[in-house]
């Protein structure tokens, strides 16, 4: 008798283990993104409003000298194997181009925060009571979360130093909060 419980709860265990994971792998999440709508200039905050339904800081310059060149309208979702949409969310990408050299570029990203996580290898410093994330996996990247917006730089060709981009963050962080044409 004994040996008929341990075999059914092995047999049990088993189809367990095949089970879970095949369900797992029908909801697993991916993110996307397309872009339209190019600003050609900074948006006042009513475009924003109405075009991506939350107003961001969005400032005309950055540190280091860095202005505002193009911008688009982004649209992130989540997307399970059967190619549902799920968790639509709008944003913004604006692009700044160096004032000295033409070639170094930032890009500026802003959406609602919807639990998006940082990466996991960045490493963490504090300005005020907000963490800076900082990462060179895939291109310089310094993200962060301030009033329920997700914010981030990132210089692909690797030509922004961390401080660089630092700065670049302190400067939007201490914008007013409904000032979206700051300098």
């Amino acid at each position: 008798m004994r040996i008929k419980k341990i075999a059914l709860l092995c047999t049990t265990g088993a189809l367990l283990m095949n089970a879970v994971p095949c369900y797992a792998a029908s909801q697993t999440m991916v993110s996307v993104s397309s872009s339209a709508n190019n600003y050609a200039q900074i948006p006042d905050a009513e475009t924003l409003k109405k075009d991506v339904g939350f107003e961001p800081k969005v400032p005309e310059m950055l540190a280091g000298g860095f202005k505002f060149s193009s911008g688009t309208i982004t649209e992130t979702y989540d997307g399970d194997v059967s190619s549902s949409a799920a968790n639509k969310r709008m944003g913004i990408s604006f692009k700044y181009t160096s004032d000295k050299d033409t070639a170094k570029t930032v890009s500026f990203s802003a959406e609602p925060y919807d639990g998006q996580s940082v990466k996991e290898n960045a490493s963490v410093s504090t300005y005020g009571d907000i963490e800076l994330y900082y990462s060179t996996q895939y291109a310089n990247y310094l993200g962060w979360f301030q009033n329920d917006i997700y914010y981030s730089l990132m210089d692909v060709n690797r030509g922004i130093t961390k401080d660089e981009m630092t700065a670049m963050a302190k400067e939007i962080i201490n914008m007013g909060t409904d000032a979206v044409n700051e300098k």
